[in-house]
This record gives C-alpha cells, sequence and structure tokens, in this order.
C-alpha cells in the first residue's frame, strides 16, 4: 500500500520536513539502483523477510528488524530473497530549505548522515503500528496525529544513530550545507516532482523517454534537464542508463533468463545493443560478469 499526495508536512523546531511518500509493500521484484534528490530522506523498516541491500559496492545483510536510512544521492538498491520476500515500511521525505542557523543536535545528528544501517529498537516497531493505523482507518484527526508521530520517529531514528560506531554511516561536513536553496526558476517546481521522477526510473527506466517525465511533471524539456542536473547530478541518460544496467546485472545474479531475454526485458533493440551497453558501463561483457558470481 502506498500513499501518495498526502500533503503532509511537519516540524521540528523551526525545521520543516514535507512527507512525499509512505508506503507498507513487500518487495517481490528487486528495486534497481537508484538515488535521491538533494534535501530527501528515506527511512527504510522491515520488519519481517530477508534480503540485501547494496550502497555502491558495500552489500548489507537484511533481516527481520532491520532499520536503515538513505539520504541525499545516495546510491541504493534493495534485492529480496526469493524464499522469504522483505515486507518493508517506508517514509520519504523532503527537508524543505533553506535550513535555520540554529539545529537541535539531535535533528542535526540526523541531518548530517546520509546513510546509517541498524536494528530496530522497539520504540520504531510502536511509532509504525500507530503511523500506519492512522493511515489505515482514517480516524477523526487522523492527519494532526500522523504529524505528531512523524517528528518522535525522526528522532527516535536519530537517537539509533547514536548507539552504534560513527563508522557506520557517511556524515556531511556542515549540516546547513545538506542542499543548497532552490534557485527561483525552480522554486515553483511541487515537492511531487521530485517522487514522479524518481519513481519513473524505478520502475518505467524499460520505456521512459525526456518528452514523457517532462509531461508527468509538467515542465519543458529543458527545465526537466536542468532540474535532474540540480537535484540528482544527472543527465536524462545518465539516469536511466543507471537504473537499467541496475536492473541488467540483478537479472544476471538472480536469474538464468539469457541474454537476449533480458537484453528483451529491459527494451534494447537487439542483445548486440544491450552486450555493448553492458560492457561500457561494467567494463566486462554480461556472460563475463555472469560468470564471476
Amino acid at each position: 500500500m502506498k500513499y501518495r499526495d498526502l500533503k503532509l508536512s511537519f516540524d521540528i523546531s523551526n525545521i520543516t520536513f514535507d512527507v512525499l511518500s509512505l508506503s507498507h509493500e513487500q518487495i517481490i521484484k528487486p528495486y534497481p539502483r537508484h538515488a535521491h534528490s538533494k534535501n530527501s530522506y528515506e527511512l527504510h523498516f522491515i520488519p519481517q523477510g530477508e534480503g540485501t541491500l547494496v550502497i555502491d559496492t558495500q552489500k548489507y545483510d537484511i533481516t527481520p528488524g532491520t532499520l536503515f536510512m538513505t539520504g541525499p544521492e545516495v546510491p541504493h538498491e534493495q534485492i529480496s530473497t526469493r524464499e522469504n520476500p522483505m515486507t518493508e515500511y517506508s517514509i520519504y521525505m523532503q527537508v524543505r530549505q533553506p535550513l535555520p542557523k540554529e539545529i537541535p543536535p539531535l535533528v542535526q545528528i540526523f541531518l548530517e548522515c546520509s546513510f546509517w544501517f541498524g536494528r530496530a529498537e522497539e520504540s520504531i516497531y510502536t511509532l509504525t503500528n500507530q503511523l500506519f493505523a492512522e493511515l489505515q482507518n482514517h480516524q477523526s484527526g487522523y492527519e494532526l496525529m500522523i504529524q505528531t508521530i512523524l517528528p518522535q520517529f525522526i528522532l527516535e531514528v536519530a537517537r539509533h544513530y547514536s548507539g552504534y560506531e560513527k563508522q557506520t554511516y557517511r556524515q556531511i561536513q556542515n549540516p546547513t550545507q545538506v542542499a543548497a536553496p532552490f534557485s527561483s526558476s525552480l522554486q515553483t517546481i511541487s515537492e511531487k516532482a521530485y517522487l514522479i521522477i524518481e519513481e519513473a526510473f524505478l520502475y518505467d527506466y524499460k520505456t521512459i523517454t525526456l518528452k514523457e517525465l517532462a509531461n508527468r511533471v509538467s515542465l519543458g524539456e529543458r527545465q526537466t534537464e536542468r532540474l535532474l542536473q540540480k537535484h540528482y547530478g544527472q543527465s536524462f541518460i545518465q539516469k536511466k542508463t543507471e537504473a537499467r544496467m541496475s536492473a541488467a546485472s540483478q537479472l544476471l545474479r538472480e536469474t538464468n533468463a539469457s541474454i537476449s531475454d533480458i537484453a528483451e526485458d529491459l527494451g534494447y533493440s537487439s542483445p548486440e545493443h544491450f552486450s555493448n551497453a553492458f560492457r561500457k558501463y561494467y567494463k566486462e561483457s554480461p556472460k563475463a560478469f555472469r560468470k564471476t558470481l
């Protein structure tokens, strides 16, 4: 179950968090390599199932009770085990800019952490159950209840960070520079645009075109390219290639599908075209890649 268009925001001190989506789903198909925009953070809680999280080239084993956070511009992919696929709760949000000069220490810990991986304590189970019960039941005042639960969630997650060695997460030197303020030409872009962009490359990487993406976010093609470069540091072609190559590596690792079938599944016109693209990206052929697994 995915909850979008919530138009929810909440404040911690003078810092505003805009909620882009909340979801509760079982991850059957692998999520290709992707990264969130500047200012964006996604919390992932896995109460059931098993799988693998890949951050850059580092792999982390996901087991029941895993909690992790992927922050701005952190490339990651999630792969469930076939026998026991992961069930995930996720909270995807964006921190509104510019940030105030004074930031509470616990919030600063959260903002300066671009990636964290660990175990959920009992408080996370309790807050997750409360949050998604409110979303599902829609009782009177549920939005206000959600706006009181989410700040607690952020602060509890930040407390989790302090219980682990600092080497388990990456730090940004100055939290006030987590993301630069939007330029005036991009200020009118809805927060929803970032969710649309990320889901396009996550689910529609096979067929998405720049023109179609521009139509989805109600921008011109040139503006869409500028948005991608500014907030993801990549062009449209680079993001699409990254998603397709990530999916290709997963299919080569996790299935016995032929090179021809994989090429067709990823939308390439021929196995040769796919193999050339794969070799250019990974510096080896699909067959050689599969043999090293």
